[in-house]
């Protein structure tokens, strides 16, 4: 099995709304209801939602004040709460930011690994970062080959595996506290509650579900003052002068 190397040189278009996307709506609930139940692992601070699609979700459970959202579609920023940048130089201070709300975010970023490389240096000490995505394993993938040109997305990004996503989080620092596939649905058909035949069989392979949902902490290490070796090598050093001026004392002594 081949694994496609994560950097794309060129920039791929992300959806501009959940109505773009084959069963949108369903989608866009799942995600909800995930990001409802994820709530204890949030912290009530200052949220950061990234990309057009998670400036419709409601994140107000865990926000202190108003979220900021950032998108890199120009056009549609019209408030203060929405900044245009590009995903990879967020104009965000260091370690500011306490939740990262981020669904489908790696899909459609032509360099996924910078793009969590900055939301690590954003995101403060014991911070939450709530990552979706979609599963390559899934049958919803192969649905796409038949896809209708009114629905491109999200055949249209690129997938990876939520076990991949893992490492890289682990690479990176974080631990993960919860994982599990949702979207219970192969996207052959509009569907707005139920899959019918898809949601009975996600139900008992839940490998097969359209999605990934990942909430991970960004861990914090407390470095110790000084090393172990080096307070060895500094206790010796300043015991050795005492012990030769009590030998040139005893010397002296021995001498009268």
């Amino acid at each position: 099995m081949f694994i496609q190397p994560a950097y794309r040189r060129s920039e791929m278009q992300e959806p501009q709304n959940w109505q773009q996307l084959a069963n949108g709506c369903l989608i866009q609930a799942c995600v909800q209801q995930q990001l409802d139940d994820s709530r204890t692992h949030c912290l009530n601070g200052v949220t950061l939602t990234l990309g057009n699609l998670a400036q419709q979700l409601d994140v107000s459970g865990f926000t202190l004040g108003r979220p900021v959202n950032i998108c890199q579609t120009a056009q549609q920023v019209n408030d203060g709460n929405r900044i245009s940048a590009h995903y990879t130089h967020l104009p965000i201070k260091n370690e500011s930011i306490d939740t990262l709300v981020c669904p489908f975010v790696l899909d459609f970023a032509a360099d996924p690994h910078q793009v969590l490389r900055e939301l690590l240096r954003v995101l403060a000490d014991d911070g939450t970062l709530i990552l979706a995505g979609f599963n390559p394993l899934s049958p919803a993938v192969l649905s796409g080959l038949w896809r209708s040109k009114n629905y491109p997305f999200p055949w249209q990004g690129r997938y990876f595996t939520h076990a991949r996503v893992k490492d890289w989080l682990s690479l990176l620092g974080f631990r993960v506290e919860r994982q599990r596939y949702f979207i219970e649905h192969f996207f052959t058909q509009q569907a707005t509650e139920t899959g019918g035949h898809s949601e009975w069989i996600c139900q008992r392979c839940p490998w097969l579900s359209a999605g990934y949902w990942l909430v991970a902490k960004k861990s914090c290490y407390i470095k110790p003052q000084a090393n172990k070796v080096r307070k060895e090598r500094l206790n010796l050093t300043q015991a050795l002068p005492a012990a030769r001026v009590k030998q040139s004392a005893n010397w002296h002594y021995e001498e009268r």
